[in-house]
């Protein structure tokens, strides 16, 4: 049977995810627009999982924003012609989106 993920398990991987985006183009060397792409990404991304302040339904609603986002970034990299770096931001697009599904949205109650 499948577990949902707690928020600190969601948040860590999200920020795994979120290293890897800013690595990816680094460590394949790929082109300019793709490390662009992917920094950025990777940037907002880990920057979401940082951040403890937030309550539980605003993290939800910007954890799909961005999943969402990063599909249509996509979409539009693959119109201008830049595979590599719409490759990129769809995979981070479907982890986000699928992590977003996975995870149990409480908090524990002390």
């Amino acid at each position: 049977m499948f577990r949902r993920l707690s928020l600190t398990e969601h948040s860590l991987l999200e920020l795994l995810c979120g290293l890897a985006l800013i690595g990816a183009p680094l460590v394949l060397g790929l082109g300019l627009v793709p490390l662009t792409a992917g920094i950025g990404a990777g940037a907002l991304m880990a920057g979401l999982a940082l951040s403890d302040d937030l309550p539980i339904s605003a993290h939800m609603a910007a954890d799909m924003a961005l999943g969402v986002g990063l599909l249509a970034a996509s979409v539009a990299l693959t119109a201008a012609g830049e595979p590599m770096a719409a490759t990129l931001l769809a995979l981070g697009a479907a982890s986000e989106l699928a992590l977003s599904a996975s995870t149990r949205w409480t908090r524990p109650v002390p």
